[in-house]
């Protein structure tokens, strides 16, 4: 009767290891929409491989939106403009070898020095406003990311998450859940 009582603490940690792994596959994939209580929203619905795909498409939605509203946007606070400064920034520090340049005057070496980094800053300015942008409209980035909201199916990634971690992970976690139970089984047999 010590034997059967003693057989418990396997059966008892192998639903522990088995409701580990469980726990993080109904994390990631189920459910598979949002679910509500009395009109609130249940934490945690959708799952959350559901949710970052819908936040991944939201986020790219976004970004170009942004992107294309500030290549627009002429002022000065705008992130656009900000890289183009950076740019005209960086190029005026790394033209400092100019002024090392002997048997030039320093008023020649200033105008060397600032035309080049205007015409850097220019070259930044029209590639950042218009050409991005025309490469944007011209192969329809929009619709490349609708097409990768359509091909990112989450039913394919909870597949392969089946066939490829999940296994390996139930075995692992159920085997040592077994030797545990067993261990916990000695243990309780020699104290008995």
């Amino acid at each position: 009767m010590i034997f059967l009582k003693s057989l418990i603490f396997i059966l008892f940690n192998l639903f522990l290891g088995f409701s580990l792994i469980f726990t993080i596959k109904l994390f990631l994939f189920i459910p598979k929409k949002e679910k509500k209580i009395f009109h609130k929203k249940v934490p945690f619905t959708p799952a959350f491989v559901h949710r970052k795909k819908k936040w991944l498409i939201d986020k790219l939605h976004s970004a170009l939106a942004k992107y294309i509203a500030d290549a627009k946007n002429k002022n000065i606070d705008s992130r656009v403009s900000k890289w183009e400064t950076k740019i005209y920034k960086s190029t005026h520090k790394k033209l400092e070898k100019i002024a090392r340049i002997p048997f030039l005057p320093s008023s020649l070496k200033t105008k060397i020095r600032e035309i080049i980094a205007t015409f850097i800053y220019q070259i930044a300015k029209y590639f950042f406003r218009n050409f991005v942008p025309y490469l944007m409209s011209r192969y329809h980035l929009i619709k490349y990311i609708e097409l990768l909201d359509f091909k990112l199916d989450v039913e394919v990634i909870e597949d392969y998450f089946n066939r490829y971690i999940y296994r390996f992970l139930l075995v692992i976690s159920l085997t040592f859940s077994f030797l545990v139970g067993i261990g916990n089984m000695i243990v309780f047999l020699i104290l008995n």
